[in-house]
């Protein structure tokens, strides 16, 4: 949750300072950090979208049934950016993942992308492994282009 605080706080930061426009950050994060990248986007409307790079929720949901207590369980929801899907849109989501991620499997990723709603994007990169490689940075740059305008 710190972390998340933390994408948030920055976000706050750069609102404030006089040589960025307000109404053109977008938070983009890699790993884990793009689950943070995520929540952070779904909680606050003044953010223009995210980039997730080899990134994926927990699929919390589909997994619950081991879960007993209810506390545990509203943990477990409030670190998995599935539960804030919902919360984006209509603002921009974007995923970048590699075939070769040995770290977060693609199908993982992907199963994370068909529970966003539009407007949301998803490039499946034939190159690289786990984190940015130079294979995304065309759709990369093209993607924060047309979400910041």
């Amino acid at each position: 949750h710190k972390m998340v605080f933390d994408a948030l706080k920055a976000a706050d930061v750069m609102e404030q300072d006089p040589r960025i426009d307000a109404k053109k950050i977008a938070v983009i994060g890699e790993s884990n950090g793009g689950r943070f990248a995520i929540i952070a986007v779904a909680l606050d409307p003044d953010i223009k979208g995210v980039i997730g790079i080899s990134t994926s929720g927990y699929d919390m949901e589909a997994q619950r049934t081991g879960i007993m207590d209810e506390t545990e369980l509203r943990f477990y929801r409030s670190i998995d950016p599935e539960t804030y899907l919902k919360f984006i849109t209509p603002r921009k989501f974007v995923m970048m993942h590699s075939i070769n991620d040995s770290i977060i499997a693609l199908q993982y990723a992907q199963n994370t992308f068909i529970k966003a709603k539009e407007p949301k994007v998803f490039y499946k990169i034939e190159t690289g492994g786990h984190g940015f490689s130079d294979g995304m940075r065309v759709q990369f740059e093209n993607e924060l282009r047309l979400m910041l305008g």
